[in-house]
């Protein structure tokens, strides 16, 4: 039974984060067509065929959804995260970032909407404050899931640092990715996202 459940509740989650997918769509669309400030959210609802009410229940506003950010991880995934229990504060760094990278195996991002969004933000202070506070909720949320693994506070230094070097890392491949860089041609950020935590693992050293 509690196999069952934990089955539904992955399915009703995957669900949610394919209607908070056609929503963000439906805004960038017509952001590219009518220009970020014509939009409104009434388009944005019509644009993804959902409710006002819908909308809300997963944006707070047009800004917010138009940017970019990662999604969130999985419950399963969390908890096998934080099972493992304890363990040297590099150790726990490299099993969070094998988290984020299998998250995005599993959700992959769109080099088009990533470049929409960062162009957006550029332009409209509002969407980059929304960027901001997406990259910093999810940040804080891998704090939790690290003080979780290790016994300690979310207010702690050790979460707070190896959630800052998860995301920081996570967020340099991603924008390495949608500029083009070295394997500009890769539909993947993987390759982008691999090479930036391999480099923060040779930072900190053996």
């Amino acid at each position: 039974m509690g196999g069952m459940t934990g089955r539904r509740v992955g399915l009703r989650e995957r669900r949610r984060r394919e209607t908070r997918q056609e929503i963000r769509a439906a805004a960038l669309r017509l952001a590219g067509e009518h220009g970020f400030d014509k939009v409104t959210v009434e388009m944005i609802s019509a644009e993804a065929d959902v409710s006002h009410r819908t909308f809300f229940n997963y944006f707070p506003n047009k800004e917010a959804a138009v940017v970019q950010a990662p999604p969130g991880l999985l419950g399963e995934d969390t908890e096998a995260f934080t099972a493992a229990g304890p363990a040297h504060p590099r150790e726990v760094l490299a099993d969070l970032t094998a988290l984020l990278l299998r998250n995005m195996v599993e959700q992959p991002p769109q080099r088009d909407e990533f470049s929409a969004t960062f162009a957006l933000a550029r332009e409209h202070p509002p969407v980059l404050a929304a960027m901001l506070a997406s990259f910093g909720t999810f940040e804080q949320s891998l704090v939790d899931i690290v003080a979780a693994r290790t016994g300690e506070r979310p207010e702690d230094e050790a979460p707070r640092l190896i959630a800052a070097l998860a995301v920081t890392a996570l967020k340099t491949g991603i924008e390495s990715w949608v500029a083009g860089g070295p394997q500009g041609q890769d539909d993947s950020p993987l390759p982008y996202v691999e090479r930036v935590m391999a480099l923060l693992r040779a930072l900190l050293g053996p």
